[in-house]
């Protein structure tokens, strides 16, 4: 198994762009962030790639930024780091934090411990880049079967031998990571109710809170102004690198 940057195989951008389309519930793909694009553009040497036999086994997304503060005072919304990231880049600013967005494994390699591997290339690309510090919005694995308990709640759950409950969160434990926060609005995705209709595959008939696949929030729908809105919450996890 090879460890590549993007930089170094951007001939399979493409192949990352479609396993993340069946990676998300389909409502996750429709949050709205201009800043995206930059991962394969202007940070494409912060994109790392696990491959086999010319296949991508698994992609962590990041993104460096310079913070000066607090990490507890980092924002919640993640487009205003990925806003600061790019801004930073522009101004020949030099990073001090690693944001690591997105950990994905393809459904065919899952059960290999590849997420392991993720987030140790992701410290890799931090040492490389002379950065200490690594920060992951941590999106729980099996939150969405526990949609009406709070983030805040959730990221305490621990097994009988101490570790988390969640898996992902368990994998950040064993790695060294720690905890510093919680965020219940790490990103916002709005839509109309045919658009939420299409996203999820349910009749919507009427206003309420609503529990959809894939989910860890229930969806507020407001079915007299046609809107509907969903907040996705996060666990925020440092590793020193």
């Amino acid at each position: 198994m090879l460890l590549k940057t993007l930089r170094q195989k951007p001939e399979f951008q493409n192949e990352v762009l479609s396993i993340n389309i069946s990676a998300w519930p389909k409502f996750m793909l429709h949050w709205h962030c201009p800043e995206w694009a930059h991962l394969f553009t202007t940070f494409s040497d912060y994109q790392v790639l696990l491959i086999e036999n010319e296949k991508v086994l698994g992609f962590g997304h990041t993104i460096p930024f310079y913070w000066n503060i607090d990490l507890v005072q980092i924002p919640d919304d993640l487009r205003v780091l990925l806003e600061i990231g790019v801004v930073n880049h522009k101004k020949g600013v030099k990073p001090n934090i690693l944001l690591a967005l997105a950990a994905v494994v393809t459904k065919d390699s899952k059960g290999r411990g590849l997420s392991f591997d993720i987030v140790k290339a992701m410290k890799e690309i931090a040492q490389k880049n002379s950065i200490n510090t690594i920060i992951v919005p941590v999106r729980p694995t099996l939150k969405h079967m526990y949609p009406m308990i709070p983030i805040v709640n959730y990221s305490k759950w621990k097994r009988e031998d101490g570790l988390p409950f969640d898996p992902w969160l368990r994998v950040h434990k064993k790695l060294g990571g720690e905890v510093f926060k919680t965020a219940d609005e790490s990103m916002t995705i709005t839509g109309n109710i045919k658009e939420w209709e299409l996203w999820t595959g349910v009749k919507i008939l009427g206003n309420g809170m609503f529990i959809f696949d894939g989910a860890l929030n229930p969806i507020a729908i407001d079915y007299e102004k046609d809107v509907g809105k969903y907040t996705d919450p996060c666990v925020w996890i440092r590793h020193d690198v």
